[in-house]
């Protein structure tokens, strides 16, 4: 069933703030490692944990798993409906196949963030977890790998994006001055950028997984960043990169003021 033009609206905007506030949150956390303000980095997951542990943190957890959903949803409306009617040839199917994939991955942290709010304790399962399965399997090392190269090929992916501006697509600029414009460009410049990094990081230990079978060599997006971690080179990277995912949440905020859910 086809959604109404305001009710598509209303799950961009919110999945787009949900996304905005996990992303932002991770990049402060990365940045205030790095100025000694908080112990480690943080990815989604363990964001959604610290939330719950704050004053307001249940009633902040329901509207984030809330976003969160929404988001899953629009990205799986994308899918199956195409508004913007884009998978008549195969980049078009690879789309859908990745609308698909976003749409699971955001699936599952808005069922995290109902299960912390439910019971105060997430599900035990991991990311690391189902790289032990797959591996089990004889052909696993062999998707894992495939995997990686796929992370990577989205990180550059997103550095495509930042260089030729295909991130304003959907933003409604006749809506802003040249100055909002300009800086609203700029912060999905930015943000992408660190997300290239990000992905980047977490697609190469993928394939070291693969090629050595060893879950202990995979990194997700927390472990990623906390790799940066220790050094002087290192950690100015991981204040670059947590500036940068800091500026990406931005980014999706003013998607989800002034973006076109198509």
């Amino acid at each position: 069933m086809k959604l109404s033009e305001k009710s598509l609206q209303r799950l961009f905007a919110g999945g787009h703030v949900a996304k905005g506030s996990i992303y932002f949150l991770v990049g402060t956390f990365a940045l205030a490692t790095v100025i000694g303000a908080a112990r480690s980095s943080n990815g989604p997951k363990a964001i959604i944990d610290w939330v719950s542990g704050n004053p307001f943190g249940q009633l902040i957890l329901g509207l984030l798993g809330a976003g969160l959903a929404a988001y899953a949803l629009w990205r799986f409306y994308l899918a199956a409906f195409d508004p913007a009617e884009e998978s008549d040839d195969n980049k078009g199917k690879v789309k859908r196949i990745g609308w698909v994939v976003s749409g699971l991955a955001y699936a599952g942290l808005a069922v995290y963030a109902f299960q912390r709010l439910i019971s105060n304790g997430g599900s035990k399962e991991t990311k690391k977890d189902l790289i032990a399965a797959l591996l089990e399997q004889s052909w696993g090392h062999i998707a894992v790998i495939v995997i990686g190269v796929v992370v990577i090929g989205t990180g550059c992916y997103q550095l495509y994006r930042a260089v030729t501006d295909r991130h304003m697509e959907q933003i409604k600029e006749f809506e802003l001055n040249e100055e909002k414009r300009m800086a609203f460009r700029d912060a999905g410049r930015v943000g992408l950028s660190a997300r290239f990094v990000v992905y980047g990081i977490m697609g190469y230990f993928l394939i070291r997984t693969g090629l050595t079978s060893d879950t202990g060599k995979f990194r997700a997006l927390g472990e990623a960043l906390s790799f940066l971690e220790g050094g002087t080179v290192s950690s100015a990277l991981l204040a670059l990169v947590g500036t940068g995912l800091m500026a990406y949440g931005l980014f999706m905020f003013v998607k989800a003021r002034y973006g076109v859910p198509s």
